[in-house]
């Protein structure tokens, strides 16, 4: 008899056996579930049925939505990635930081290395997107990283020569991990070629069907180099990557492989206004700041009256802008914070929303900082090995 057939209610189609009867598999599934990632990691060795459990992708998945309804009763963290420079040397730190403080709250990883630099492109589910680069250009060795569990995964060399740029997300469709590479050519500056990495068979795929500017909207006549120039500022949500331009909002679906672009509300094109992407709760927003009034708009995408949706008015103080418009090419993301009436951290900074003040957060951390989201993953825990950073065999 199959095993199987003995367990009909084994949603996850694990393997039987006889030691766990005690228990049916979906209330092994259930408590497990709330376990930290590195007690799993632990228990993984405690049998193989546990094993085959917390290997499995629809676990792994499981696991990553359980851990985000509880991150919301907790402190929220943010992986910090700061440059250091000490006397006849360079390095980076990977650190954990209180995302209202910006209290250090652990060491993931510290490297000195003389020729090699580091930058976080995206963030999704718990996985980093992290790019190297050699002196002040880029190579192309990037590579997905887990910091909760410290392993990463190098990728196979982009298929495109350089210049490429880089998304990053879950699909939720085909419940797989895409890198996603753009490529312009100059002799065709209204297509944008692209190629898919997935982590299922962890290899690129050239697609053909270039995305091509002219068919979104009011968009013609404008080059994608112009389209992808602020994809450091990419948010992933729900299946979707978003990034802002100049005046509208661009999209990548990671199922359809299809790229759209949404206007932003006129109030925040006028001249002047300093604008953002953030989440706010399980929303995509747009900060808007200028020397007198900020303001907050939703997505929402089903609202009869447009797409978005005011959320906050208000003035703003001189002070407050001068700060964001200071670091304004160096912000990629700024992140939302609810205490204290709601204040946004930005580099070192945070500027409350009602107070219009503006606060330092961390002195002590360095000049150079890329600041993203933190959750616990189990994503590259069976299969893959830890990877020496900053190493020539990168």
């Amino acid at each position: 008899m199959n095993n199987n057939s003995k367990n009909p209610t084994n949603s996850l189609n694990l393997p039987y056996i006889s030691e766990c009867k005690y228990l049916p598999p979906e209330i092994w599934n259930r408590i497990l579930s709330t376990l930290p990632v590195k007690t799993l990691l632990k228990f993984r060795c405690v049998c193989k049925y546990w094993c085959s459990i917390i290997d499995n992708p629809d676990f792994i998945h499981m696991h990553f939505q359980h851990s985000q309804i509880n991150s919301g009763n907790n402190k929220k963290l943010l992986v910090a990635l700061e440059g250091i420079r000490t006397i006849g040397d360079e390095g980076y730190l990977f650190t954990l930081r209180d995302a209202e403080t910006l209290q250090n709250t652990g060491l993931i990883l510290s490297k000195s290395v003389r020729w090699y630099r580091y930058r976080i492109i995206n963030s999704c589910n718990g996985l980093l997107l992290v790019r190297r680069y050699v002196g002040n250009h880029y190579d192309e060795k990037i590579k997905l990283w887990n910091p909760s569990i410290r392993k990463s995964l190098m990728l196979p060399t982009c298929p495109f020569y350089r210049p490429c740029w880089y998304l990053f997300g879950f699909a939720p469709d085909s419940q797989d991990y895409k890198v996603v590479a753009l490529h312009n050519k100059w002799e065709d500056e209204a297509k944008m070629y692209f190629a898919v990495y997935t982590l299922s068979n962890q290899q690129w795929t050239l697609r053909n069907n270039p995305l091509s500017v002219t068919n979104l909207n009011d968009m013609a006549n404008k080059s994608m180099y112009w389209l992808i120039c602020c994809l450091l500022q990419a948010i992933f949500i729900r299946g979707v990557a978003y990034w802002l331009t100049f005046t509208h909002v661009v999209s990548f679906d990671f199922d359809k492989e299809n790229m759209t672009v949404l206007k932003l509300p006129s109030s925040l094109n006028k001249k002047g206004y300093l604008r953002y992407l953030f989440l706010l709760g399980g929303s995509l927003a747009v900060f808007g700041i200028s020397g007198e009034n900020a303001s907050i708009w939703v997505l929402e995408q089903d609202n009869i009256k447009g797409p978005w949706t005011l959320w906050l008015s208000g003035k703003s103080s001189w002070k407050g802008y001068e700060s964001f418009k200071e670091y304004n090419n160096s912000i990629e993301k700024i992140f939302y914070c609810e205490r204290d009436g709601g204040y946004f951290v930005y580099g070192k900074k945070a500027y409350n929303i009602v107070s219009c003040k503006v606060h330092e957060l961390n002195k002590s951390m360095s000049y150079y900082l890329d600041l993203e989201t933190y959750s616990e993953s189990l994503v590259l825990s069976y299969g893959y090995e830890p990877v020496v950073w900053g190493s020539t065999h990168e």
